[in-house]
Parts: C-alpha cells; sequence; structure tokens
C-alpha cells in the first residue's frame, strides 16, 4: 500500500516524465513515411523522452508544411522545385528509392520500355495486347498532383509540358489518379487491367513488379544505377527553428544506425 509520501512522491515524478516528453512532427511523402515511421519507432524506443509524429501526406504539403512553420521536419520523395528553394530551408537526403511500375500478379507482360510508358500514359497505347499482353484494355493509375513519386515518374519519362514557364503534367486526362502507395497497390492487386507505380520499397508479392528497359527493379540494380527510376528521399528543416529533438531524430537517420535500418527495408542508404 501506498504511503502518502510515496504517492506525492510518485506524482511529481510522472508529472516531471509528462512535461519532458517531446513531440516532433514529421510531414510528407507518404512514400517516405514508411521507412521514416520505423525510424520514428526504433528512435522513440531509444529515446523515451522524444515521440516522433509522422504524417504522409504528400511532398509538396510536407515542404510547405516547413516553410509555414507547422511541422518540425518535412519529407520530400523529390528534388525541390526552383520556386520552392529557400536559403533558410536546409535538405538532408536520408536514401534513395526507385519506383516500379507495377501490375496485378496474373499479367504475363514481364517488361516495359521507356516510349511504351510514355504512350501508355499518354493514352496512344490503350490495350495490353499492344505490348505482348492479354486482349485487355490498360487501366492507368497514377497519383496525385502533390506526390513526389508523380513528379520524379513524370520528369523522368518525359510526361510534362510547359505552359508560361511552368513545368506541369502532361498525361491523359482519363488517367485514374489516387493519393497513396497504397491505394495504387490495392488497385492494382485486384485489377487484372491495371497499370500503376510505386515506390520500389513498397513492393510485395501482392503486385508484379515489372523490368524496365529489361533491367529488373531490385536494390542491387538501383544501387548500381543500371535500374535507373530513381529518386532520393529528404528531410528538410529551417535551420534556425529546428529545435534540438528534430534534430537529433535527423543525426539519427543518417547514423550508420538508422542507415543500416534503412537498407534492411529495401533502400540505398546514403552512406554508400
Amino acid at each position: 500500500m501506498l504511503t502518502r509520501t510515496t504517492l506525492c512522491a510518485l506524482l511529481t515524478s510522472l508529472a516531471f516524465s509528462v512535461h519532458a516528453n517531446e513531440t516532433v512532427t514529421v510531414t510528407g511523402s507518404t512514400s517516405a513515411s514508411h521507412i521514416v515511421e520505423v525510424l520514428a519507432e526504433t528512435y522513440s524506443n531509444e529515446q523515451k523522452d522524444t515521440h516522433i509524429e509522422v504524417q504522409g501526406i504528400g511532398s509538396s504539403a510536407g515542404i510547405t508544411a516547413v516553410k509555414q512553420n507547422v511541422a518540425d521536419l518535412g519529407m520530400s520523395s523529390r528534388y525541390l522545385k526552383t520556386e520552392e528553394i529557400n536559403p533558410d530551408i536546409v535538405t538532408v537526403t536520408i536514401a534513395h528509392d526507385g519506383i516500379a511500375l507495377v501490375v496485378h500478379k496474373d499479367n504475363p507482360v514481364a517488361n516495359l520500355t521507356k516510349e511504351q510508358v510514355e504512350k501508355i500514359y499518354h493514352g496512344e497505347i490503350t490495350n495490353w495486347k499492344e505490348v505482348g499482353g492479354p486482349d485487355l484494355k490498360i487501366a492507368v493509375v497514377s497519383r496525385e498532383n502533390a506526390s513526389g513519386s508523380r513528379f520524379s515518374f513524370e520528369d523522368f519519362m518525359g510526361l510534362t509540358q510547359q505552359i508560361d514557364g511552368q513545368t506541369v503534367s502532361d498525361i491523359n486526362p482519363q488517367v485514374l489518379v489516387v493519393n497513396t502507395n497504397g491505394t495504387v497497390k490495392s488497385l492494382v492487386s485486384r485489377n487484372k487491367h491495371a497499370l500503376g507505380y510505386v515506390s520500389l520499397g513498397s513492393v510485395d508479392n501482392s503486385i508484379k513488379a515489372l523490368d524496365f528497359e529489361g533491367v529488373s527493379p531490385t536494390l542491387d540494380n538501383l544501387e548500381s544505377g543500371k535500374y535507373q527510376i530513381s529518386r532520393p528521399f529528404l528531410m528538410l528543416y529551417k535551420e534556425r527553428k529546428i529545435k534540438d529533438s528534430a534534430k537529433a531524430f535527423v543525426d539519427y537517420v543518417t547514423s550508420a544506425s538508422g542507415q543500416n535500418l534503412i537498407e534492411q527495408r529495401g533502400y540505398v542508404s546514403v552512406l554508400d
């Protein structure tokens, strides 16, 4: 049974612990959020006084959140656009990832070329039989405009155009647009007609990843540069405003321990 003195001491200790806990908000790329969530959980287990809260809402939103002081750290799965660059914003590359073209597991197509992908997303190729598959209409899936995956994918594939000095998407307006990697995977896994793209680190046995230009989307091929559809995972923060607990998490992510965890999850370490 607790004495009054012991109870008071315990309550004081608990109050101090609650007061000492810090929350670091990390928001942005849904692709990067998958590995950052793992890093956050591991870090919080080691640093009991810091809670890392990760929100996947898109690269553009993550960049904006840091600029507007809404989040401690931002995540982006693309390089910043010229108009987004700010001398007060520090960008740290935490990993490299590939973008995999994915189809239903029963789709016999094994490879697509850059020209074929461009024509599919432009609406010029509309049936799988045109690329060696079955006589089925292609259900083309893409990501929302704020997605870093979409920006990197379209930039690499030449699926953009210049309007009034701005780079804008040039894909077929009939393409189905969804918000997350998970939604792309869900649609593709349930639809034999579908073609989409996801983070290479998100590929699992629910879907089939296609070779691109005859090269398999593997970690080894990504590291060697043979697999060419790649992009960075970035963390961003305001140098003058970042708090110590947030900077400590960034340091952990880029440390040997954090980078080892990144490699274990199928991404390319920046230490290589």
